[in-house]
């Protein structure tokens, strides 16, 4: 021990550096063993078995498992929502149907699914993560042929049982290269059928902009009444949220109401802010 240190914290250290050690160990022992447990295809098999109950042993319709994760913000607040799914897929059309996990006995009950193909799609957005040359994880959008959407979803090419939200160890490489290809061929085939989609999922867009400008706008305002100055900075937020939505190509009925809500509550918050300076400063 070098010559001045101080040896009172010296159990407390070891003891902390021990409990980090085996937090690395179990950590890395329970990997190991799910990924044993994705690669004997256990699950991937009850997944299979699930979507026998849906279509029949259909030897042409290939199956995966996919996941979405949904985040809600709530001020500093994020709600996430777990959805599992079984994807299935024709050389035509995609079916996705919401699956039902147990968490103790891991057993799988599929829900009624929906089936999407040309003929109900607008657009298909694919996003593709790579690892060494292979897909490791495609993001899935779905759309109408109006730009609004149908269906999302994650598929990776592994899934490990970490906790309660990540109940599966399936293994789907081979799997997920083919959906891939799949997925891309039919996102290229949606495309040219419907060209002008992608247009009103920018119009869509921005008036999802104007709707947020007119919440942000009456907040200012109800603000305004017990903080004028800063109720009339939030609603000026808002009245340049929606400015900028109209900007942008916004046309709707819908947009044009939101832009006249923020404007009336962008000057009743200057009133009250007029009011507050002339009275009370």
């Amino acid at each position: 021990m070098p010559e001045g240190m101080n040896t009172q914290y010296l159990p407390m250290i070891i003891f902390w550096i021990l409990i980090l050690v085996a937090g690395i160990v179990y950590y890395f022992v329970k990997t190991s063993n799910n990924r044993k447990d994705a690669q004997s295809g256990r699950d991937k098999e009850s997944v299979r078995r699930a979507a026998e109950s849906l279509f029949g042993a259909d030897a042409a319709r290939q199956t995966l498992y996919a996941h979405w994760e949904k985040r809600e913000h709530y001020g500093r607040t994020v709600k996430t929502t777990f959805y599992r799914y079984l994807v299935t897929y024709t050389d035509r059309s995609i079916c996705v149907a919401p699956l039902y996990i147990d968490k103790k006995t891991r057993q799988m009950q599929p829900a009624k699914p929906s089936v999407f193909t040309p003929e109900n799609l607008g657009k298909i957005e694919v996003k593709t993560r790579q690892k060494n040359g292979e897909v490791k994880r495609l993001e899935i959008w779905l759309g109408n042929k109006k730009g609004q959407t149908l269906a999302q979803f994650y598929v990776n090419a592994e899934n490990l049982r970490n906790n309660k939200y990540y109940p599966v160890n399936i293994e789907q490489q081979d799997e997920l290269t083919a959906f891939e290809r799949f997925i891309t061929a039919m996102a290229q085939r949606v495309d040219a059928e419907n060209p002008g989609v992608d247009d009103l999922i920018k119009a869509y867009s921005n008036d999802n902009l104007s709707y947020i400008g007119a919440v942000a706008s009456v907040i200012g305002a109800v603000a305004s009444i017990f903080a004028p100055p800063g109720g009339a900075f939030v609603a000026l937020i808002g009245l340049i949220l929606s400015v900028v939505s109209k900007l942008k190509g916004a046309s709707s009925k819908k947009s044009l109401i939101a832009l006249i809500v923020s404007v009336v509550c962008a000057v009743v918050s200057a009133v009250l802010v007029v009011v507050y300076y002339k009275n009370f400063v």
